[in-house]
């Protein structure tokens, strides 16, 4: 009996080992798949910036429209978001802003400040100050006529 008890403990002690090793490699794949998102969305967020710099013609604009698109959708998974919960609005409003041909040009007439937004935001992602900005801007552009 006490052979069956030890072999039991031991099983169910290499058991737990086994558990305890897979759990913490899980944890650390999705860290690095954690990173990994948050560096893409910083990358994107700077890119933004520079689509900000150029002198505004069709090509730049559209230009913008699809950063500021890439960043708005992938703001959600980022852990900025869960630091900053405006982070995701203020970026898809931003998004709907641009993409309406009413506001599309006081909000372009705004780049400076927009690139200036996104330079807080690259040092920052999770800045509420940049976010707040963000949604003035929309508000002050998109939201009124």
């Amino acid at each position: 009996m006490k052979k069956w008890a030890f072999f039991f403990i031991s099983i169910l002690i290499i058991g737990l080992i086994i558990l305890s090793y897979k759990y913490v490699e899980a944890n650390t794949k999705a860290q690095n798949l954690q990173n990994s998102i948050d560096a893409k969305f910083k990358a994107e967020l700077s890119f933004t910036r520079d689509s900000f710099n150029v002198k505004m013609n069709d090509y730049a604009y559209r230009s913008i429209l699809s950063r500021v698109s890439t960043v708005a959708s992938i703001s959600e998974i980022t852990s900025y978001e869960d630091q900053n919960d405006n982070l995701d609005i203020s970026l898809y409003n931003l998004y709907v802003a641009l993409n309406n041909d009413r506001s599309k040009e006081k909000v372009l007439s705004r780049a400076d400040e927009l690139r200036d937004i996104f330079m807080m935001l690259v040092t920052n992602p999770a800045s509420k100050e940049a976010t707040d900005k963000l949604m003035q801007i929309n508000d002050e552009t998109f939201f009124r006529d």
